[in-house]
């Protein structure tokens, strides 16, 4: 899943950005507005997503929009134990054969026999991870892999099958281990090993924890996987389940706020990293801090990104749960559009982004703008830029200021052109 285009975030709040050169725009300057039309905005579009592309409804497509709202129900880390604040890797789940991904390869076919639709995956830590190091094994990590299937029949059987699968790997070394608060979990560890694997039907949904522990204390390992399904299994009450046919039907953009976003590629298909809106507990998921993001974010009511991040764990093993550890993955072109529930709740959290913004690189006559070089210690160099426009807030990053400068302006502009 990795390319040229990108690299990894070493930080929650660093974004990055591509580059581009001239393109016309259009729009009407509105009274005591500044005329986005003299903005320099290279070759990026000014327009809205809906005014060159109509959305198709697909399966593929329907799914990941049932991914990106399963998302929003998904436990991080620190609703776990605080202490669980930084963010290990990421992945969606389309289709049966992403499950390998997650879980052992061997549960592909049992997530397929019980027709699994879609899933999400997120892994946290106690230890600030690093895109190009593993968690050390001195570390507490957890990842959580929520799937939603047809009826509670089907995640019955899927959990009890995903167990038995797991549990046959080494079934003359693994244990089973009964959890008192949670009798229908099927859990179960290999003494004297420090991790636990456990899984759970919730109603349609089947809830699957993998937990590394710095010492094979069993009393800990079972504390945390019950401490997983004491905040995941509530947040999935409050999340009614899908059919195949309702997920198909799902709309790109309902409350109209992907159309608002920088979208350099004019790209209309979703996708989780690529194209999404998010309340805060799903966006949260993307940050390397989720402590520090939650605190600076919390008066945000969506978050949309456009070719942001990879739904990647950025393991170089096989895409199993223990090899969630080495970081979020993010693109090296994208933006963030943040909408808010006022003018001034926006004003207040864009004066936070940039605290100490470089006055000379801000983007030429665009208003609630600025811009800053990141510090980096890898081979290319960050600036990110951000800008207002009423209640909302946008992110543009790039590795090339005139084009961070670039970007902002047509992210400023579009916001006008949207209204």
């Amino acid at each position: 899943m990795l390319n040229r285009r990108m690299r990894h975030a070493s930080a929650a709040l660093i974004l990055v950005i591509v580059t581009g050169c001239g393109a016309p725009m259009t729009g009407t300057p509105r009274p005591g507005e500044v005329d986005v039309r003299t903005f320099d905005v290279g070759q990026y579009s000014t327009e809205p997503l809906d005014s060159y592309f109509e959305y198709i409804h697909s399966v593929r497509s329907g799914n990941s929009l049932a991914v990106s709202r399963l998302a929003n129900h998904v436990v991080t880390g620190i609703d776990i134990d605080a202490k669980l604040r930084y963010g290990t890797g990421v992945q969606e789940i389309t289709k049966p054969d992403d499950v390998k991904n997650v879980l052992a390869e061997q549960n592909v076919p049992i997530a397929a026999r019980n027709k699994m639709l879609f899933g999400f995956a997120s892994g946290s830590s106690d230890f600030k991870a690093d895109p190009h190091v593993a968690v050390p094994p001195d570390s507490t990590l957890t990842t959580v892999t929520v799937m939603q299937f047809p009826d509670p029949e089907y995640a019955d059987r899927a959990a009890a099958e995903f167990e038995e699968a797991d549990f046959a790997v080494a079934p003359d070394q693994n244990e089973r281990v009964p959890l008192a608060a949670y009798p229908r979990a099927h859990s179960h560890w290999r003494p004297g090993t420090p991790t636990i694997g456990s899984v759970v039907a919730h109603g349609n949904y089947v809830v699957s924890t993998f937990i590394s522990t710095p010492k094979p204390d069993l009393a800990d390992l079972t504390t945390l996987v019950e401490k997983v399904y004491a905040a995941q299994l509530p947040m999935l009450d409050t999340l009614a389940p899908l059919s195949a046919e309702q997920a198909l039907r799902l709309d790109l953009d309902p409350e109209g706020v992907i159309r608002r976003v920088l979208n350099p590629d004019k790209n209309g298909v979703p996708s989780v990293g690529s194209l999404a809106a998010y309340e805060l507990q799903g966006f949260l998921h993307w940050q390397t801090d989720r402590t520090a993001a939650k605190n600076l974010y919390a008066h945000g009511e969506r978050f949309i990104l456009s070719g942001a991040y990879s739904p990647s764990t950025n393991s170089y093993t096989s895409g199993i749960a223990q090899s969630f550890g080495k970081g979020i993955g993010r693109f090296l072109d994208g933006a963030i559009l943040i909408r808010t529930r006022d003018i001034d709740t926006a004003q207040t959290l864009w004066s936070m982004i940039l605290d100490a913004p470089d006055t000379g690189q801000a983007p030429p006559r665009v208003p609630d703008s600025k811009c800053a070089e990141i510090p980096s210690d890898r081979y290319v160099k960050d600036w990110v830029c951000t800008v207002r426009y009423r209640n909302y807030v946008g992110y543009v990053w790039s590795t090339q200021l005139q084009d961070a400068q670039q970007r902002a302006a047509a992210q400023y502009a579009l916001l006008a052109n949207s209204q």
